[in-house]
C-alpha cells in the first residue's frame, strides 16, 4: 500500500480503505473480533459519507 493519504473527495475507497487499516492499526477496530462483515460493514460506511460528500462538492461547485 502505498504511504500516500488519499483524500476523501478526490479517492473515496481508497480513503475509506485507508481509514479501516488505520483503525486495525490503531487497536480501534479488530479483525479477530467475528467475522469480516463488521470491516466490510465500516468500510461501505465509510465510502458511501466519502461519495456523498465529494458529490456534494461537485454540486456546489457546479452552482458557483
Amino acid at each position: 500500500m502505498t504511504s500516500e493519504i488519499s483524500h476523501p473527495s478526490s479517492s473515496p475507497k481508497q480513503a475509506a480503505l485507508q481509514l479501516v487499516i488505520e483503525l486495525v492499526r490503531a487497536g480501534k477496530l479488530s479483525p479477530l473480533q467475528g467475522d469480516a462483515s463488521n470491516m466490510i460493514s465500516i468500510y461501505e460506511q465509510f465510502k458511501a459519507h466519502f461519495e456523498a460528500d465529494k458529490n456534494r462538492h461537485a454540486a456546489d461547485s457546479a452552482f458557483s
